[in-house]
């Protein structure tokens, strides 16, 4: 093993340890990753920023900018109320209203905005109805994961395969080319999560 390769694996370990451990926050710990790089010349400074004039992270930028936007704005948080609203006293539409509403908006914003607009309402409703938490929160996740797959900004290797298809010369994916999958997922893992998937999950208060 080279000295450059004893650093790298050192920096990817010391980056590992603070994402874990969340002493630093995960933007600090991006840019401390390309200053260590830096420092020991195992890059230069241009290329080291070089993936900022890439259309793939402007693009993933601007969708945390339109996530940003929707939270603040309330119209995300209408639409988790209404969710909420028309879910009724029937747990299992409670499920399948919150999974296809996290899946919907996951596919126009990112994943974990989503989660984080959808998650104190499912905590407070899960607390008036005295469900385990852990059987609406895992869901929830699920769900966003899953939605992201329907749009192209839904998630950034969307956006990546995208950008990379368009430098070898080939025809890009379309906004919604990734719907016809994305949707046949999200709808097989609601189907799993009726049937089967909330039988496995935790049981676990949701006053824990």
């Amino acid at each position: 093993m080279t000295i450059e390769i004893g650093i790298v694996l050192a920096i990817l370990i010391a980056a590992l340890v603070l994402f874990v451990t969340e002493l630093v926050r995960a933007d600090v710990v991006a840019l401390l990753v390309t200053l260590a790089l830096i420092l020991t010349n195992l890059v230069t400074v241009d290329d080291a920023f070089a993936g900022f004039s890439s259309p793939a992270v402007v693009t993933v930028w601007a969708v945390f900018i339109i996530s940003g936007g929707l939270q603040r704005s309330g119209v995300a948080d209408m639409v988790a109320s209404k969710i909420l609203q028309y879910a009724g006293e029937s747990d299992q539409r409670l499920l399948i209203l919150l999974m296809v509403g996290a899946g919907v908006m996951s596919a126009f914003m990112n994943n974990i905005g989503a989660v984080a607009i959808l998650m104190p309402a499912v905590i407070n409703i899960g607390r008036k109805r005295n469900i385990p938490i852990s059987k609406l929160l895992m869901p929830l996740a699920f769900a966003a994961l899953l939605g992201g797959n329907i749009t192209l900004i839904g998630t950034p290797p969307n956006i990546l395969a995208t950008i990379i298809m368009q430098e070898r010369g080939l025809d890009p994916f379309a906004f919604f080319d990734f719907a016809p999958t994305g949707l046949l997922v999200l709808t097989v893992g609601i189907v799993y999560m009726l049937l089967v998937g909330q039988h496995l999950l935790p049981d676990r208060s949701a006053e824990g």
